[in-house]
């Protein structure tokens, strides 16, 4: 089902028509008989999984000679007929049956419609230039003439291609708008002469996707589940946007209803080249209210070149397209073949403290009034050889909003003077439902990640800071990073942990990964304690913030301990080293209240999508159109695929455009569970020891359960998110045992068994008891430590990070009863266990 009716996908489902080459995640696909997974350990690597790409399956054409070549194709080693077959085969339950199509050549297994599928799919997967398709097309021509398009003209014309891209252009010299068709530049005092062909040499023009075509191609193609909507109803509980102030707001007061969308946006600059000035500065969007939306990112603009972007020339097309969107909305065709008209409206932005100034036409962050949501006057102070710009704190603080700054923009274009640090008026003023002041967020990712934390431990590192208390000499450095390397991350952290002699080269995942769970306990006794308790405050507050469900009873407290840690920052290090980005910190909690959770507007999808997006440069000729041309090709493959129904293609078609879209590898599997847990390799066969017997006896509040059949998995999947014993874990990097379950209690996991158990108490019980996975558990005791509390600001007991001990006490647990994973970490002679956030920001 696709559309707003509820096209999200369970576990196991096809997941075709979504976002390709989206791998950022904890799940596998899983594929193959019952009891058909090898043991051996290279089969299946916690890094290796993926999401569940297709539910079919696998082709069991055992028995049937290859009349050609020779060559099994089916993964399995079977060989399928290749020899005249005409017909495809189509499975729906499991069960093929016939259905016609025209293969591209006699005896082909794949459509026309489906090779030039496989073959964009291709083209995409592995980066090929103009010359290498050209290349690959004219082979192909060799071997079947006038099977396929010849040339990459006549491909490209076959594509489904969305809405034509157009370019808008500046002037070389003065950096005005070029109007279509002109030949000089319109500015009076400038005149210089325009030339096409070398402005997109040189740069300095943007490049327009419109966003309706994609918004309609995502609403009819793509599968995908919203948020609930409370209908105007507070909750207790922040989790998404669609129970956040601001968006209940909107609601009351009509300006949204609850059939509309809204998005966010991002714009931002990304350096191409090393050796080059030029530069792209896309601007991104995504649907708030879609699960999963980082694997729904659209781009509807990007400016290109050696300067700074024209910023009202960007944002113009893409400001008029929002209006038009809020008003009209976008008209698309539902499953059910129902005309709909879906409202969008632009609702947040989030950028960095450098492009958020730019878009809001105001002044940066070192100047007096440089903050984008109050009117705190920074003030210069000494550091080093020279002055920064400092945002010590302040109370009673007077907060912008859109009526003061628009009168501001107002009074500064009349007197022509900086007013409150607002230059002038801003074209994302126009946007209905977008609040130029609200609508922006401090976005973590900048701020706090490769903001405050880093800054934090460049400070503790640099030699300046030599005989100050907090200062880490060569020796303690040593120290730490013997204790960060010998940590064995789950694999829900994507990047293990690195020396902080590797800093220079951390991505922002890895400052998460050390914020929220290395640093306090790596830094005990090497930090002094008033500085751990410090950090302590930061890192506790972010790990609340990202939950999935805050307690809106909560932030009055996280706030608090968020300015707490700004006044400590003076206290401790200086008035000199409250930075913009610390100040930031006062106005998270606030935009927690407006949308939600901070990763729910965090730039992490767009970073990501940045990355996409510098793999589409394939040349150092017209790279605008060599990026806005592969990003459409990509956005529309499921159209493509949908068109050619790829989903009844062969099975041995489908895995291999399954592959092409991908980049983890398949996984077999042994059992899947009723309880919707996923057993994988080979199970081994043991009696229970007393003591899980007892524990197994506590879980069913039955004494002498009876156990029907049981078996022993060192590996299973359960909601996407893979467990492993402490055995299994011992040989490698990676360790997924450490689980924290919904009653609060730690554990590592010693077994994971299938069992069969009844509890009817009849001697000559006739039951027939369904499967379901247990884990055993070897118990951690949560140990109180004052370290972990600040009773000034309402956190009395702490699991960012638990101080835990090991027990030999055996407990057993459902697996759908275990809330996270964790990180343990020994650091003689404490040991500590912090679960992991389960985000969709991706790596």
């Amino acid at each position: 089902m696709s559309g707003a009716e509820n096209g999200g996908l369970n576990y196991g489902e096809n997941r075709l028509y979504n976002n390709p080459f989206d791998t950022d995640t904890e799940s596998e696909l899983v594929e193959g008989s019952e009891y058909g997974s090898s043991d051996d350990p290279d089969e299946f690597q916690p890094d290796d999984i993926q999401e569940n790409l297709h539910n079919g399956v696998e082709g069991n054409n055992a028995g049937v000679a290859e009349n050609n070549a020779g060559v099994a194709e089916n993964n399995a080693g079977v060989a399928e007929n290749n020899a005249g077959v005409a017909e495809n085969m189509d499975y729906d339950d499991g069960v093929p049956h016939e259905m016609e199509f025209e293969p591209v050549i006699p005896g082909a297994q794949m459509t026309r419609d489906q090779a030039i599928l496989i073959l964009a799919a291709y083209s995409l997967r592995h980066h090929m230039t103009s010359v290498a398709m050209q290349d690959l097309l004219s082979f192909l021509k060799l071997l079947q003439p006038g099977a396929l398009p010849s040339t990459k003209f006549l491909f490209d014309k076959e594509l489904d291609k969305i809405e034509n891209s157009r370019y808008i252009f500046c002037c070389l010299k003065c950096g005005a708008r070029v109007p279509d068709g002109s030949t000089h530049c319109v500015v009076d005092e400038c005149r210089h002469e325009f030339n096409k062909k070398k402005s997109l040499c040189k740069g300095n023009f943007c490049i327009y996707i419109p966003i309706v075509q994609q918004l309609k191609d995502f609403f009819e193609n793509h599968e995908y589940t919203t948020f609930p909507k409370n209908h105007k109803k507070e909750t207790d509980y922040l989790s998404h946007v669609c129970n956040s102030d601001y968006y209940l707001k909107q609601l009351r007061e009509g300006k949204i209803s609850q059939d509309d969308f809204t998005l966010i946006f991002n714009v931002d600059g990304v350096p191409l080249f090393s050796a080059s000035k030029a530069s792209m500065t896309p601007i991104q969007c995504a649907l708030l209210e879609v699960k999963n939306t980082r694997s729904h990112v659209f781009m509807c603009g990007m400016w290109f070149g050696a300067e700074k972007p024209n910023i009202d020339v960007l944002l113009e097309p893409f400001v008029d397209e929002c209006c038009t969107l809020s008003e009209t909305g976008v008209q698309w065709t539902n499953s059910l073949g129902v005309q709909v008209v879906t409202k969008v409206h632009p609702f947040v932005c989030t950028s960095d403290a450098v492009a958020r100034p730019v878009l809001r036409n105001c002044q940066q962050f070192n100047g007096y009034f440089g903050c984008d949501w109050c009117l705190q006057r920074g003030r210069y102070v000494p550091k080093g050889g020279g002055n920064v710009m400092c945002y010590p704190y302040q109370t009673d603080v007077v907060r912008r909003v859109k009526e003061g700054y628009e009168q501001d923009a107002l009074r500064a274009v009349r007197e022509g003077n900086l007013v409150n640090g607002v230059k002038g008026p801003s074209l994302l003023s126009l946007l209905p439902t977008f609040d130029i002041v609200e609508s922006f967020v401090p976005d973590y990712m900048h701020s706090v990640l490769l903001g405050v934390i880093r800054f934090l431990v460049n400070l503790w590192l640099d030699s300046k800071s030599g005989g100050k208390a907090y200062h880490i000499d060569h020796d303690d450095l040593a120290k730490v990073n013997r204790r960060l390397l010998k940590i064995k991350a789950p694999s829900g952290i994507a990047r293990a942990p690195r020396s902080l002699e590797e800093r220079k080269h951390w991505k922002a995942t890895e400052w998460r990964n050390f914020l929220l769970y290395y640093s306090i306990p790596v830094l005990t006794g090497v930090l002094p304690r008033p500085h751990i308790q410090h950090l302590f405050l930061l890192s506790n507050s972010i790990n609340l913030l990202l939950q999935d469900k805050i307690p809106r009873d909560s932030l009055v407290n996280i706030d608090l301990a968020l300015c707490k840690f700004v006044i400590g920052m003076e206290d401790l290090y200086g008035e000199e080293n409250c930075t913009f980005n610390v100040h930031q910190l006062t106005h998270l909690v606030g935009s927690v209240r407006n949308y939600g959770p901070i990763s729910n507007v965090s730039a992490f999808m767009f970073e990501s999508n940045n990355g996409r997006l510098k793999k589409m440069v394939s040349g150092t000729h017209h790279i605008p159109s060599q990026i806005a041309g592969k990003f459409i090709l990509w956005r529309n493959l499921p159209v493509m695929a949908k068109k050619c129904q790829i989903q009844q293609a062969r099975i041995t078609v489908l895995n291999l455009y399954e592959h092409l879209l991908t980049t983890k590898r398949k996984v077999r599997i042994s059992v899947h569970i009723n309880d919707g847990s996923v057993a994988l390799g080979r199970p081994k066969t043991r009696d229970l020891d007393a003591g899980e017997l007892l524990a197994l006896d506590t879980l069913f509040g039955v004494i002498d359960v009876r156990i029907h059949k049981v078996d022993f998995y060192k590996k299973v999947l359960f909601d996407g998110i893979v467990y492993q014993s402490s055995s299994y874990c011992a040989g490698y990097k990676r360790d997924n045992s450490v689980v924290l379950t919904n009653n609060g209690t730690y554990g590592r996991i010693t077994e994971m068994v299938v069992v069969e158990v009844c509890i009817c108490g009849n001697e000559l019980c006739e039951c027939d008891p369904q499967p379901e996975c247990i884990v055993f558990l070897k118990e951690l005791t949560v140990r109180s430590s004052r370290l972990f509390t600040d009773r000034q600001v309402g956190i009395t007991k702490s699991r960012f990070p638990a101080t835990v001990t090991e027990t030999n006490r055996t407990i057993a647990f459902r697996l759908s009863d275990v809330h996270r994973k964790c990180v343990l970490m020994r650091i003689v002679p404490s040991l500590y266990a912090a679960p992991i956030i389960k985000t969709e920001e991706g790596d």
